[in-house]
């Protein structure tokens, strides 16, 4: 039999510790969770909404000289093509036993285990980037890295290949944002790359020359006239992409919330604990929608061979 907890001397105990624990639960940083720094986040759709949908426009037309009797005239117009994308609850638990709970009320200054509450606070972040980064496939959520919206192209060298030189890295580093802008005619400009680690570490060690004190990194992002950032994410590696992605990937893209959002309509939430016959159970509950790219050619794909 499940029920609200008691408002007795271990009920207020178990509220009073719990608002603490929830507290400090929130306070955590994870530096290897890095979805919310390279992904726009949006909360504006409903936490009651099974899907959202979102309208992405077009233009076309053009106009040309013509007669003063003229009656062709060339027409103007707007194309509109609406995207649904669905929206699914995240959930998860912990609990402590009546026992437990008694032992820590006897005694004064005791607390509660904090480590069960940011246990789950963890899985949340590393199921809201699992999905923000390669979608739920059977949920119709899509992800970053492995949307299949955006192009890609495939060089014929990689970072970490023996012979390679550091103008070829800078080669490498130059053809995806240019790629990007030229099959976009002008329209997109990236601002961000992000690269697998092992590509930063070699990128931000390598020195540009044998004679220059500047490493390929500093020498790409001072003479690159779009690029302002680039991010070391584990995941573009295929090893470490849990099977996601079968070769290395970078990624450039404009990081803007105009051109693509990781939608969370209702954030990591905790409700009020529940008494099940000999432990106090408490429930985490969110809502996400994923990842939804409004203009596919901001984003492009370098894959390795």
């Amino acid at each position: 039999m499940t029920s609200e907890i008691r408002n007795d001397e271990v009920g207020v105990f178990l509220a009073r510790e719990l608002e603490t624990i929830l507290s400090r639960t929130f306070e955590v940083e994870y530096a290897d969770i890095k979805y919310s720094a390279v992904l726009p986040i949006s909360t504006e759709v409903g936490n009651g909404a099974d899907s959202f949908t979102y309208r992405v426009f077009d233009k076309q037309g053009s106009m040309k000289v013509i007669g003063d009797k003229a009656q062709d005239l060339p027409r103007a117009d707007v194309l509109r093509k609406e995207v649904t994308h669905p929206v699914r609850s995240l959930g998860a638990s912990f609990a402590y036993t009546i026992q437990e709970t008694r032992a820590a009320a006897m005694v004064p200054g005791m607390n509660l285990e904090q480590r069960r509450a940011n246990a789950v606070r963890r899985a949340y972040e590393e199921k809201v980037e699992e999905i923000a980064y390669f979608g739920e496939p059977g949920s119709g959520m899509k992800g970053f890295f492995n949307n299949d919206q955006v192009d890609k192209t495939v060089p014929n060298k990689w970072f970490d290949d023996a012979a390679i030189t550091t103008d070829e890295m800078l080669e490498l580093l130059n053809e995806l944002p240019t790629r990007l802008v030229q099959d976009s005619n002008m329209k997109e400009m990236p601002n961000t790359m992000l690269v697998p680690y092992d590509v930063f570490r070699v990128i931000s060690t390598t020195p540009r020359s044998t004679t220059s004190d500047t490493t390929v990194m500093e020498f790409f992002l001072r003479t690159n006239p779009m690029i302002s950032a680039i991010e070391p994410i584990n995941e573009l590696e295929a090893s470490k992409s849990a099977g996601f992605l079968s070769k290395d990937r970078v990624i450039a893209y404009d990081r803007s919330p105009d051109k693509l959002q990781l939608h969370i309509p209702q954030p990591l939430e905790f409700l009020p604990p529940l008494r099940n016959a000999l432990e106090f159970s408490v429930a985490a509950h969110a809502r996400i929608g994923g990842l939804a790219l409004y203009y596919p050619k901001s984003v492009k794909v370098l894959e390795k061979a």
